[in-house]
């Protein structure tokens, strides 16, 4: 009887357990799925709830501008609110003052409509942004940052969050009519042209910013006052990745960009400094230089006669490559923001050995002083194909990963063998390694006996499949560890 009434409470405990368990997982679910409100089920609840006379969403003195105010908003006003509220207010705000609860998780910062001041338009300096250009960016989105595309939205909803906005939250900061440029075709590209942008860029003082290759590593970029109007840190673009354009990357985009200026930064309009034939030009060189992400998965690893001795040798612009997005992990649905966003991998072999060339842009170097960690960069080769992520926890503890790492700090390489989060560092080390910086280029090539004999170690036969995935930390970002951007798994074969 005893062991009958201690099997019982015990099975009650673990129910317990189980369904707090299940609950916290279906929370969970629903905030990953938040911003997949049906614009339908948006109307209908307004429909449901519109006499309330109260929003829900907030509390306190944040319901200031929400209270009593139903029966003052129009019909696509009802509706904007209520998208508003759901999904802009977490990152701007109840009052669109930028201060929602999610702000701490977005980089940059989100956007105070209340201040007047606004990056992306197509107006002059001062001036609020045109319909035309909120449609834009509620659209699109801006690549890069925590905002995301709403083009599932029709055109009633959109212009209901946008007159919402302009007309309770921020009245103040609309109430000069804008009069935007007009900006037609671009010229077409020429030798001539993108020769003249060039020298632009290089006499002007682009470079100062972002840089001599214009990968955002200017040294203007990293003084201590490079802040926005809201006194947060920034830092400069990188315009030879046009996914991180968060002003969009097509010549007409890049013109409008350099026209306008952004507003509340440090990149003003060059409206008075060059004439429209010039802005052309260097939008036209600007546009030369971005890089084509191209994916080769399989890549194939070419047989050479001798790997390059130096990670800036020119043999390396011969060898095939294949391009992996970054990203770091997600946090209740969040994507926290990672500053390298892409790895580019090139691969060679000989009759004995093999080589793994990395290279990504890093707008300044850390070797791990002044209490931020090292830059880093790591490869995983799992056994077997592996689903879940092996870089954390949930890694597959079944699969016996070979893990290849180096860091900037000692410049030198390591290997382990993971299972898992479990990872054991090896006594015997197969693999050396050679790096460069410059220019705000890392490169960093990982070279190896084709096969040893350790337990663990990753077997690289000619014809067959081999599964890997890279990590890449920036210690100005903070990222150790496992807290880096990560690559999905991918192959490649070797010739």
């Amino acid at each position: 009887m005893a062991q009958s009434r201690y099997y019982s409470r015990s099975l009650s405990t673990k129910s317990i357990f189980l369904i707090l368990f299940l609950c916290f997982i279906f929370i969970l679910f629903e905030i990953a799925l938040y911003d997949r409100i049906v614009p339908e089920a948006v109307a209908a609840e307004i429909e449901e709830d519109s006499t309330d006379g109260e929003s829900q969403e907030c509390t306190g003195d944040e319901c200031e501008n929400s209270e009593g105010d139903e029966e003052e908003l129009t019909e696509d006003q009802k509706i904007g609110k209520k998208i508003y509220m759901a999904l802009c207010a977490p990152c701007h705000g109840h009052k669109g003052d930028g201060k929602g609860y999610a702000r701490f998780l977005t980089l940059p910062r989100a956007r105070d409509f209340t201040s007047g001041k606004f990056k992306f338009r197509s107006t002059p300096s001062g001036q609020p942004p045109t319909d035309e250009d909120l449609i834009r960016v509620l659209k699109k989105g801006n690549p890069g940052t925590a905002m995301p595309a709403y083009g599932k939205f029709g055109d009633d909803e959109i212009m209901g969050v946008i007159n919402f906005i302009k007309e309770k939250l921020a009245p103040e900061a609309f109430k000069i009519k804008p009069t935007p440029y007009v900006i037609g075709d671009p010229p077409e590209a020429t030798p001539e042209i993108i020769k003249l942008g060039r020298e632009i860029y290089e006499k002007g003082d682009c470079a100062d910013c972002h840089g001599k290759y214009a990968r955002g590593d200017g040294e203007l970029g990293w003084e201590e006052d490079m802040k926005d109007a809201w006194g947060d840190r920034i830092y400069p673009t990188d315009l030879t990745h046009p996914w991180e354009l968060r002003n969009y990357a097509s010549v007409k985009d890049l013109y409008r960009s350099l026209i306008t200026g952004l507003d509340g930064t440090p990149m003003e309009s060059y409206e008075a400094v060059y004439s429209e034939d010039e802005l052309w030009a260097l939008a036209h060189y600007l546009k030369s230089i971005q890089i084509k992400r191209i994916a080769n998965n399989p890549l194939e690893v070419r047989k050479i006669d001798k790997i390059p001795a130096a990670a800036d040798s020119a043999l390396w612009d011969d060898v095939q490559f294949t391009d992996l997005r970054v990203k770091r992990k997600k946090s209740f649905g969040q994507t926290h923001a990672s500053r390298i966003t892409n790895v580019r991998l090139r691969a060679v072999h000989t009759g004995s050995e093999i080589a793994f060339m990395l290279e990504w842009h890093d707008k300044k170097p850390d070797k791990g002083d002044k209490k931020r960690p090292p830059d880093a960069v790591g490869i995983f080769f799992p056994s077997a194909f592996v689903t879940t992520d092996p870089w954390i926890d949930k890694g597959d503890r079944r699969t016996l990963i070979d893990v290849w790492k180096w860091n900037a700090a000692d410049d030198l390489a390591s290997e382990a063998s993971r299972k898992g989060s479990q990872e054991s560092k090896k006594e015997r080390i197969n693999i050396r390694t050679v790096s460069s910086y410059k220019d705000g280029l890392y490169r960093v090539i990982f070279i190896r006996d084709k096969t040893v004999a350790g337990s663990g170690d990753i077997m690289f036969n000619p014809g067959k499949k081999i599964f890997y995935s890279v990590m890449v930390n920036d210690g100005d970002n903070l990222e150790r560890g496992d807290s880096g951007g990560k690559s999905a798994s991918y192959k490649l074969i070797l010739q």
